[in-house]
């Protein structure tokens, strides 16, 4: 949370720089190497005026991740929508394929980000990301799974965001992996669809 919210227009505008100033830094140097001067001297303010609305640079990285969470969130609910007259075979692949082009956007800046996610992984941000997700798992697999009961809905939309979305944060923030990115979205679709169609067990 930040130290204080931003209130005038002008204020407004600081706290957006150094936010931006912030995602460039991190993308173009690394998280490691953030500092508040190379924030303040890329945003072109102070550091004085950096410390009105922020503790420390941790809290200047946790903002704007939560923005950012927002933002992916409601980009993706918003894709889903869009493919609302697709077969869930053809919505899977290109949903995996969106979330993949978000978390390699911004020049890097969450693929830095997700190295170090262990830090954040109980942040605001990462329980905002989590929370869209899971509503997008719910109103998609509702959709075309309408047989279901609720407590199937929730559980299956919970194992297959969390599985899928760890899987993809792992993939784009390490390269060692043995396996190309297209031939895991493809893994990944085929898992999907899988777990979406299995019965459960003890179910005839």
């Amino acid at each position: 949370m930040m130290r204080k919210q931003p209130q005038q227009q002008r204020a407004k505008i600081i706290v957006e720089h150094v936010l931006q100033a912030a995602q460039q830094c991190i993308a173009q140097e690394g998280l490691i190497y953030l500092t508040t001067p190379k924030i303040a001297e890329r945003a072109g303010v102070s550091v004085g005026s950096i410390y009105q609305y922020f503790e420390n640079k941790e809290q200047i990285v946790e903002e704007l991740l939560l923005r950012k969470s927002e933002q992916l969130g409601i980009a993706l609910k918003q894709a889903v929508v869009e493919q609302g007259d697709q077969e869930i075979h053809d919505i899977i692949p290109l949903t995996i394929q969106f979330g993949f082009d978000m978390l390699k956007a911004d020049q890097g800046f969450l693929i830095e980000i997700l190295k170090h996610w262990h830090v954040y992984s109980h942040s605001g941000a990462s329980q905002v990301l989590e929370k869209h997700f899971f509503e997008v798992g719910m109103y998609l697999f509702n959709r075309y799974y309408r047989h279901w009961d609720f407590e199937t809905l929730k559980n299956r939309s919970f194992v297959i965001i969390n599985s899928t979305l760890f899987t993809m944060m792992r993939y784009v923030s390490n390269n060692n992996f043995l396996i190309t990115e297209q031939q895991l979205k493809l893994e990944l679709s085929m898992m999907i669809l899988a777990y979406l169609d299995a019965k459960a067990i003890g179910e005839n």
